[in-house]
């Protein structure tokens, strides 16, 4: 039988905390760089709709926001990436969960199926007719007064006492 510690859920609920505070960090820093991509692309429009005309200036502007931008792209992936995988392991995490929570729902069950089975195996030996129910020996006063001491010794459960009368009958029977 396999004893399932608690311990490991204290651990399991740590991780998912992090794993969420990750993902809530890096929903936020996408949702920033967003913002910035945003601003990038309208600084671009407004700086086509107030140039005219295209000199070497106007390149040079446009090749630094475009590094720029390609720069917060790269960021945004990155961040996209790392996202998913904060997302697959929360999920595994989850699962795992769910199967130590199933796990233990299963050993529960079968200890429970294990003590209704001994209970009816005990109300059944409870309600077994045996022969000793049924014989004439001597009452339990009698036996207690008329008993030698070898006899009583050994009279601490109604087990051993039941046995001590039934020697004790079984030597006046022979007598």
């Amino acid at each position: 039988m396999e004893v399932v510690s608690s311990e490991p859920a204290h651990i399991e609920d740590s991780v998912v905390s992090t794993i969420s505070t990750s993902i809530d960090t890096s929903a936020s820093q996408i949702s920033a760089l967003c913002d910035e991509i945003e601003q990038i692309a309208d600084h671009i429009v407004k700086k086509r709709k107030s140039e005219s005309n295209r000199d070497s200036r106007s390149f040079s502007a446009h090749y630094n926001i475009l590094q720029t931008a390609t720069g917060t792209f790269v960021r945004l992936r990155l961040l996209n990436r790392k996202l998913h995988e904060d997302k697959a392991a929360l999920a595994q995490n989850v699962n795992d969960m769910k199967q130590l929570t199933d796990d233990l729902s299963l050993l529960l069950e079968n200890k429970a199926r294990e003590v209704a089975y001994i209970q009816k195996e005990i109300d059944s030996t409870e309600k077994l007719e045996t022969i000793y129910q049924t014989i004439n020996i001597i009452p339990l006063d009698s036996f207690l007064e008329e008993a030698p001491d070898e006899y009583k010794q050994s009279t601490n459960t109604p087990h051993e006492m039941m046995l001590s009368r039934l020697r004790y009958e079984i030597k006046q029977r022979e007598m």
